[in-house]
């Protein structure tokens, strides 16, 4: 079998892991001529998912995102590669993705890395290429439904994003990661990034509590305050049309960041956690991101509904972080988003596009 030379190419950097492997299954399952190469430095664990799907469409191949000019080798030749890999591996990542000339995306980079990736706008725009940074749910899909919201105000005075979910199993009161160890720890123990008076301020880790009623089937959970990557562009955005306050807030169970503090002053450490195992039952789950953006008298909210997948065996935050990564990547891949340089969603991911190729996800945005 000979593949099209045209055939869009994907990395999928980190493609063996959590968020990566749903990807892999969505850049599968969407285009027959989309081809995949799992990129993981767990080279035994790609392999093993590269072989499950039985098709030359999906390969694998070691990868360490340390080394920049080793992965330049293995991402050139492909139309785009998607960054799973932790924030603190961004900067190395797009370096490879300028070298090898591909078209870049991946997951934020929790404010500060976000921050300094933007730098490389220059670099990329006379390259070619394109770069979109935090493409997931929160960020991602959160940034794009602000960018809905304040377009149909007069005038943004704030924008206020919450995130949470239930777990129909009852895991929420375990001491169990619902995603990365390392992004919780850093969600609740670095200073908060919000906009406030016209500037960025920051904040006390863990404060901010707020009670929200995200409605059925979620109901009512307390949110805090936590470092995010939509506070690095959002305000960027819209400060120009009068945005003073703008915030994120996500659901933590209470119990869970009481005991996470209590084993961190005990000495545990991140790596400690990434050893916890996850939970092994088929995840059965639905998150719910929402965006509040008020002008004057004037309120526009909009809510994302996602539910686990029991097929692809991913719960709802994995659905609704990988999809949209997936839909984007493959805009850049068809041409469909054209535009050189490092952006936000906010800035270049057409929604109406987005949210009706979620809409065949089962993923909602009302």
């Amino acid at each position: 079998m000979v593949l099209s030379r045209t055939a869009p190419r994907f990395v999928v950097l980190g493609g063996a892991g959590t968020i990566g492997r749903v990807i892999v299954r969505d850049l599968y399952e969407s285009n027959a001529k989309n081809q995949i190469l799992i990129a993981d430095f767990d080279e035994a664990a790609a392999h093993g998912i590269a072989t499950s799907y039985g098709s030359r469409r999906v390969t694998c191949a070691f990868a360490d995102a340390r080394y920049s000019t080793r992965l330049t080798a293995v991402v050139r030749d492909h139309s785009v590669v998607i960054n799973c890999t932790k924030h603190q591996f961004n900067l190395n990542v797009m370096e490879a993705a300028l070298r090898a000339r591909v078209h870049y995306l991946d997951f934020g980079g929790l404010f500060i890395w976000t921050r300094r990736q933007l730098r490389f706008h220059r670099p990329f725009l006379e390259a070619g290429l394109t770069a979109i940074l935090g493409m997931g749910c929160a960020p991602g899909l959160t940034n794009v439904m602000a960018a809905v919201a304040a377009d149909r105000l007069d005038r943004i005075d704030s924008i206020r994003i919450r995130v949470g979910g239930i777990d129909f199993k009852g895991r929420n009161g375990n001491f169990v990661f619902p995603y990365s160890a390392q992004t919780i720890v850093e969600e609740l123990t670095l200073p908060p990034w919000k906009w406030s008076g016209g500037r960025f301020v920051q904040t006390e880790p863990r404060t901010g509590w707020e009670r929200v009623d995200f409605g059925r089937p979620v109901g009512r959970l307390w949110t805090v305050m936590t470092r995010h990557s939509e506070l690095a562009t959002i305000p960027l955005r819209f400060k120009s049309r009068g945005l003073r306050y703008a915030d994120f807030k996500v659901a933590f169970d209470r119990a869970f960041v009481r005991e996470l503090m209590n084993r961190m002053r005990s000495g545990s450490s991140i790596r400690d956690f990434e050893r916890i195992p996850a939970a092994r039952t088929t995840p059965d789950d639905y998150e719910i991101s929402r965006v509040v953006a008020r002008g004057g008298r004037e309120t526009i909210i909009l809510d994302c509904h996602a539910r686990s997948n029991a097929k692809w065996h991913a719960s709802a935050g994995d659905v609704d972080t990988a999809c949209p990564a997936s839909i984007a990547a493959q805009m850049i891949a068809t041409g469909t988003i054209d535009r050189p340089g490092v952006w936000a969603p906010e800035d270049i991911v057409p929604a109406e596009l987005l949210f009706k190729q979620l809409r065949r996800r089962g993923i909602t945005v009302q």
